[in-house]
């Protein structure tokens, strides 16, 4: 009876571990992205198509007061929804405790440039898609690839 007692306590302990380590993994998943946006994006020109689907990247992110750079995981899902467009956003951010931000965001869509009141940018050049943070810093922008399973 206590080795089995032992053994569902290891079990609890190792899907504890789990649940946490997926957690702190984040990111977008499908789950997040479907049905219909709580909020959507302005429009002012179309989205270069490139921008549609799931984005991801690290960021190397400054921090001034230390002289070091804070990788941060950076996340966007962009799709129409009849004649709007929704975009999903996810950043986590390791200093302080680790916050994380995510869900759908009134982003502003400029054809090649997705920006936010915040500085967040997202854009193409050169068939490539970017995220920077446009904050004063002199942070070079970070090259974006698809995550798997949310292509537009």
């Amino acid at each position: 009876m206590k080795k089995l007692y032992l053994a569902c306590l290891a079990a609890g302990f190792v899907f504890m571990a789990c649940t946490l380590a997926r957690a702190q993994d984040g990111g977008i998943s499908a789950s997040d992205v479907a049905g219909v946006p709580s909020e959507f994006a302005k429009v002012e020109k179309e989205p270069d198509p490139a921008l549609l689907g799931g984005w991801k990247c690290v960021y190397q992110r400054f921090r001034p007061k230390t002289g070091d750079y804070d990788p941060e995981p950076v996340e966007f899902y962009l799709a129409k929804y009849g004649d709007k467009f929704g975009l999903y956003f996810y950043r986590s951010k390791p200093e302080g405790g680790g916050k994380v931000y995510r869900g759908w965001r009134e982003f502003t869509i400029n054809g090649k440039e997705i920006t936010s009141e915040t500085g967040i940018r997202f854009f193409t050049e050169g068939g490539k898609v970017f995220f920077s943070w446009e904050r004063g810093q002199k942070e070079k922008p970070a090259e974006m690839t698809r995550i798997p399973g949310l292509d537009k």
